[in-house]
């Protein structure tokens, strides 16, 4: 079976012990049986889609894709992933009362698994990625990294983005 994906998703493919495959520009995703890419990736072969906005989507990604090809996962990787989802929830109740106005789907994703409020209005703090230009900085805006100045590694990306996160929502109430 010829398996692709995406330079995002490789880190993805690894903890989940899938060893065959090839890693393609999404705009060069063709001949294949099969892609495994971000959810929001257009193609006209077959898909599964994965997301990786937070450590909940990164882990059940692992599990699907090792219950679709029935591998052994990185059980040191998992393991890390699976603490840091009980971090993360154990500080959910300290920002619930946060309200953040999200411009960005993956940004909307990681900020809703922190807990904090997606508002659009009344807000505290305004996050953006930054590959959004048109948006007007002021002293509560925080720009997060997106794709390009991010680590390939996806578990000291996402890491990377909470503690930013964390630091500048939380730590300033």
């Amino acid at each position: 079976m010829k398996i692709i994906t995406t330079p995002m998703c490789k880190d993805l493919l690894d903890i989940a012990g899938i060893n065959d495959y090839n890693v393609v520009m999404p705009n060069e995703i063709k001949d294949a049986d099969v892609v495994i890419t971000l959810s929001e990736t257009k193609c006209d072969i077959d898909k599964i889609p994965v997301k990786l906005n937070s450590f909940t989507q990164l882990y059940n990604s692992i599990m699907t894709l090792k219950n679709e090809f029935n591998t052994q996962v990185d059980v040191k990787r998992v393991d890390e992933i699976y603490d840091l989802i009980q971090l993360n929830n154990q500080n959910k109740a300290k920002r619930c009362n946060i309200k953040v106005k999200v411009y960005s789907n993956f940004l909307k994703d990681t900020i809703a698994d922190m807990g904090y409020q997606i508002t659009d209005e009344d807000y505290d703090y305004i996050v953006v990625p930054d590959y959004m230009n048109d948006v007007k900085l002021t002293d509560n805006t925080i720009v997060v990294s997106s794709h390009k100045n991010v680590s390939p590694n996806i578990i000291k990306r996402l890491k990377s983005r909470y503690e930013l996160l964390e630091n500048k929502l939380c730590m300033q109430q």
